[in-house]
């Protein structure tokens, strides 16, 4: 199975893969888009912001600079919105708990790197 997903922006499609890591500071959840329709992979933009704690698959979602991405993430059925959402500078960013399974489809050795640092037992 293919990991392509597409990304809707303004200036038009974009085939990008999901990458996943971790905040160095607080092992958050970090999710990037990594375009994969050039020569090489290239970051395109970042899903999550790093806001403080959060629970277990939840980040705060970067609407500030991607103002796509909440559609991007329901499209891909990457996660759902908690009800909540964090105020940095001039900016709401709604905070998203994240589907594990996709994400293990998506990304299976980094999530697996990600549970182990939050001390999570992966099944």
């Amino acid at each position: 199975m293919s990991k392509d997903l597409v990304y809707h922006s303004k200036w038009g499609k974009v085939i990008v893969e999901v990458s996943l890591s971790q905040y160095a500071d607080n092992k958050n959840l970090f999710l990037e888009l990594v375009t994969t329709d050039g020569e090489y992979p290239e970051p395109y933009g970042n899903i999550t912001v790093n806001l403080g704690e959060v629970p277990d698959y939840c980040g705060y979602i970067d609407t500030n600079n991607m103002p796509e991405m909440e559609n991007f993430i329901m499209e891909n059925d990457l996660g759902d919105y908690c009800g909540i959402s964090k105020r940095s500078g001039f900016c709401e960013y709604p905070l998203y708990v994240f589907n594990v399974d996709r994400l293990r489809e998506l990304c299976p050795d980094e999530l697996a790197d990600y549970e182990k640092a939050r001390g999570m037992d992966s099944d």
